[in-house]
C-alpha cells in the first residue's frame, strides 16, 4: 500500500490545549470571559473539517476514526469538548485529580463563579463513556498538570496521527503543565493550528 493510502487509513487525534478563562482579578488579562464566544467560533472552525459529514473530510470509508483529546478546565478545554461533540466527534477527557478536586482547581472561580462552568464540566463528564474518562489521581501540585499533559499526549499518539489545536498567547505559562508545556511537547508532530486570545478580538 502506498504511504498516502496508509496515511488516509490512520486514525486522527485532535489534541487540544488552551488557556482557562481568566479570573476577574488576574493582573495581566490573557483570556477574558468577553472572548468566550469568539473562542468558541474559532475552535469550531478548527474542528469542523474533521466532522464526518463535512465535504472537506476524508470519506468515512477512508478513515478509521477521529477523536478529540483534552483536559477539562474552564475556557478552552470545555469549549473544545463541546464543539467536537456538536460536530459529531467523540472526545476523551483526562484530568489529574478526582473530578471534585479538579473542579476546585481548574473549573470553578471560587467566590465568583455562578456555577456555569462546573455544570458544563459535569454535563461533559457524565455523557462521556467510562473508557474515555481518565482520572490520574495525582498529588495536588503543579507537577501534576505536566504529568497530565504527558499522559494525554501519549494517549493521543496511541490513537492515531496527532493534529494539535492550541488557544495560546505564545508566552510561557504561569507554572509547569500549562498550555505552553503541551504545545512544546506536541507541536513538532504536525502542522499545528495555534491561535491566540488576542487574535480573537474583533
Amino acid at each position: 500500500m502506498k504511504p498516502q493510502a496508509l496515511q488516509a487509513l490512520m486514525a486522527t487525534s485532535l489534541l487540544f490545549t488552551g488557556h482557562m478563562i481568566d479570573r476577574p482579578d488576574r493582573t495581566e488579562p490573557r483570556f477574558p470571559a468577553t472572548l468566550e464566544t469568539a473562542a468558541r467560533a474559532r475552535i469550531a472552525k478548527a474542528v469542523e473539517s474533521y466532522t464526518p459529514s463535512s465535504s472537506n473530510h476524508l470519506q468515512t470509508s477512508q478513515v478509521s476514526s477521529v477523536m478529540g483529546f483534552a483536559s477539562g478546565a474552564r475556557g478552552g478545554d470545555i469549549l473544545f469538548h463541546e464543539e467536537c461533540r456538536r460536530h459529531a466527534i467523540d472526545t476523551v477527557i483526562m484530568i489529574p485529580f478526582e473530578p471534585e478536586t479538579f473542579i476546585k482547581s481548574s473549573v470553578a472561580i471560587e467566590g465568583i463563579d455562578d456555577g456555569t462552568w462546573p455544570r458544563r464540566f459535569w454535563s461533559l463528564w457524565n455523557t462521556t463513556p467510562p473508557e474515555r474518562r481518565h482520572v490520574l489521581s495525582l498529588s495536588r501540585d503543579d507537577e501534576a498538570y505536566a504529568i497530565c499533559n504527558t499522559r494525554l499526549l501519549e494517549l493521543a499518539r496511541r490513537h492515531g496521527r496527532i493534529h494539535l489545536i492550541a488557544l495560546w498567547d505564545g508566552k510561557d505559562g504561569d507554572g509547569p503543565g500549562g498550555t505552553a508545556d503541551l504545545v512544546a511537547k506536541a507541536r513538532m508532530e504536525d502542522d499545528p493550528d495555534v491561535f491566540s486570545p488576542e487574535s480573537l478580538r474583533g
